[in-house]
C-alpha cells in the first residue's frame, strides 16, 4: 500500500515552499511508499491520502477536527469555552463580554474553516453568516478570544511535539523559511517582522502545549498557543486552537520538516491504523 499526497501548484510562495520542505523530508523517510497525488482527481480511497485538503471537502478529516475540539480536555486547555446551539451563543457572549472580552466562534460543522474573531460587546447576527451558521441546528464552540501575541504551532506526532515554529506568514519572503534560525525567533502577529523575543517565552508555550497532551493524546495535528500580555506587564501562555490532521494538511511554516519527518515514520502505523492491515509485500 502507499500514501497518496496532495500536490497544489495554486498555494502562496511561502506555503508552497514549506509544504515541498515537507514531502521531500517524507519521501527521504518514507520512500517509494509515498507519492504526489493531483488534487484535480478524484480520490478513490484505496490509499491514505496526506497532504492540504484546500478546499476543505474531505468530510472524515472536518469530523476529526470537530471530534477533538469536543474533548473535555482540549475544551478545559482553551479555557472559558463552551459549546452551545446557535440561540444560545449571543448569551455566552454577552458573558464573555462582560469580562471584557471577545469570543471566537466556531461553527462544529467545520470548527478550523469555519470561525470568525469577535469583538466584546458585539453581535452574533453580525458573524453567523461568516461562519455558516443558522440561528438554530448548528451548533457553535465559542471560546474566550484573548488577543494572543507571539504564537507558536506545535506539530504533534503520536501525543509528543515533533517540532514547533512561530507562527509567521511570510508570503513575499518566502526564503527567510530556509533560515534554521527563525525555527526559534517570534513574530508579534502572523505578519510582523521575526524577532528574538524573550527566551522564557517559548518555554511557556511549550510547557502548555505539553500539559494538554498530558491529559489528550492527539495523535497527528497541531496546537497553537499564544502569549496574554497582563496589566502588570507580565504574560501567560494560552492554548487557541488544536487541529486534528493528516501529514501535510497543517502549516509547519518554519518548523524542522525532517524531525517532522522523522517522528512521522516512527509513528506511521497509529497515525494510518490501515497499513497495519495492509503492509507492503
Amino acid at each position: 500500500m502507499r500514501i497518496d499526497y496532495l500536490s497544489s501548484n495554486e498555494t502562496e510562495p511561502d506555503i508552497r515552499l514549506s509544504d515541498a520542505m515537507l514531502y521531500a523530508a517524507l519521501r527521504q523517510e518514507l520512500g517509494e511508499m509515498l507519492e504526489l497525488f493531483d488534487e484535480r482527481r478524484a480520490h478513490d480511497g484505496s490509499n491514505p491520502l496526506w497532504g492540504r485538503d484546500r478546499y476543505r471537502i474531505l468530510r472524515c478529516r472536518i469530523e476529526a477536527v470537530a471530534a477533538t475540539y469536543a474533548e473535555p480536555a482540549v475544551m478545559a486547555a482553551l479555557g472559558d469555552a463552551r459549546i452551545v446551539a446557535g440561540h444560545r451563543v449571543q448569551g455566552e457572549m454577552d458573558r464573555l463580554s462582560g469580562m471584557g472580552r471577545g469570543a471566537i466562534l466556531r461553527n462544529m460543522r467545520d470548527p478550523a474553516g469555519r470561525l470568525r474573531y469577535t469583538q466584546a460587546g458585539d453581535r452574533y447576527d453580525q458573524h453567523r453568516s461568516a461562519i455558516g451558521a443558522d440561528a438554530y441546528t448548528h451548533d457553535i464552540l465559542v471560546q474566550p478570544n484573548l488577543e494572543l501575541e507571539f504564537s507558536r504551532r506545535y506539530l504533534v506526532v503520536a501525543g509528543e511535539i515533533a517540532a514547533e515554529t512561530p507562527i509567521r506568514f511570510c508570503e513575499a519572503e518566502p526564503l527567510l523559511l530556509l533560515d534554521p534560525l527563525n525555527r526559534n525567533r517570534q513574530a508579534r502577529d502572523p505578519w510582523s517582522a521575526l524577532e528574538a523575543g524573550d527566551s522564557t517565552w517559548p518555554r511557556m508555550q511549550r510547557k502548555a502545549a505539553e500539559a494538554l497532551l498530558a491529559d489528550y493524546r492527539l495523535v497527528s495535528g497541531s496546537i497553537d498557543v499564544g502569549l496574554a500580555l497582563h496589566l502588570d506587564g507580565s504574560r501567560s501562555a494560552h492554548v487557541e486552537a488544536v487541529t486534528a490532521c493528516r501529514p501535510g494538511d497543517s502549516d509547519i511554516y518554519f518548523a524542522d520538516a525532517s524531525a517532522y519527518a522523522r517522528k512521522i515514520a516512527a509513528h506511521l502505523a497509529e497515525i494510518e491504523p490501515s497499513l497495519r492491515e495492509h503492509p507492503e509485500p
